[in-house]
């Protein structure tokens, strides 16, 4: 049996809120800890500074990726929020009149 399911622009905005307010936080205790996986110098050995450049290199790369992320939410609550306007407008649009 089919399920009714009924979606209000309200409930699309409180999702994007929900991502902003909820799920970006889990965020900062990754990028903390990709922050604090530093090896110091000679951590690979005196012939590791090429495997020293390589790891440097990727866990800037890591910091970047989990910043954007991060970023990638905000942008997915501002696409929410201009679905839930677009379906107030429907649902202005599509009300039934009587005269």
């Amino acid at each position: 049996m089919a399920q009714d399911i009924h979606v209000t622009s309200n409930a699309i905005r409180q999702l994007g809120k929900d991502l902003v307010e909820d799920a970006a936080p889990a965020f900062d205790p990754v990028a903390r800890r990709v922050a604090a996986a530093m090896i110091e110098s000679p951590g690979f050995g005196l012939l590791g500074f090429a495997l020293q450049g390589a790891y440097d290199s990727a866990q800037g790369y890591l910091a970047d990726y989990v910043k954007a992320g991060k970023d990638q939410l905000g942008t997915f609550r501002d696409k929410l929020d201009g679905i839930a306007t677009t379906w107030e407008q429907a649902e202005t649009t599509n009300q039934v009149m009587y005269r």
